[in-house]
């Protein structure tokens, strides 16, 4: 009896230390390490397009929008009413350019390359917690199938792009990467 008295008690003590020490310093994944907790809502507005190609813009910020959603479980918004902080985005480059070319001459495979930055401030003050424009992303894509034409492996190369970016745009704001 005397032993298991001592036995609970010693428990009782490494339980008490354990509680009271600081943690190990690890960290579950995807938990946000950069953002200040009174950061609940973000507006994430259209980010701006300065290239020709019309809609790369409007399925960059659809991809950013629902990742925030899924992985930062934060609430999102077009507009700063209401919102915590901004994230503003600028498609700064987008180029499509043959690496391959068929026994034809005809091309059968394309590189597009994005570029893209972005800025995330806390409101109403804009100050600014993350910054970055040195997003770039690459996709290659084949047009060797003569039912599907250029445009169409193209959209679907953007939208993969579009997926890459907004992960690590996610990411490196959460993450800190």
């Amino acid at each position: 009896m005397k032993y298991a008295g001592r036995a609970l008690w010693l428990a009782g003590a490494v339980a008490a230390v354990v509680a009271a020490s600081p943690g190990c310093g690890y960290r579950l994944a995807g938990r946000n390490q950069l953002l200040p907790t009174s950061v609940k809502t973000i507006a994430i507005p259209p980010f701006e397009n300065q290239t020709r190609r019309p809609e790369i813009d409007q399925r960059i910020t659809e991809q950013v929008t629902a990742t925030f959603i899924e992985r930062g479980g934060y609430r999102t918004t077009a507009s700063e009413t209401g919102a915590d902080a901004i994230l503003t985005g600028l498609v700064t480059g987008y180029d499509v350019t043959p690496v391959s070319v068929g026994s034809e001459g005809r091309a059968t495979r394309y590189e597009v390359v994005i570029t893209a930055s972005v800025e995330l401030s806390r409101l109403p003050a804009r100050e600014v917690l993350f910054r970055s424009s040195h997003f770039v992303f690459k996709k290659q894509y084949n047009v060797e199938d003569a039912s599907l034409t250029f445009f169409n492996q193209e959209i679907i190369a953007i939208d993969e792009i579009a997926k890459d970016f907004a992960e690590s745009v996610v990411s490196s704001i959460l993450e800190g990467f």
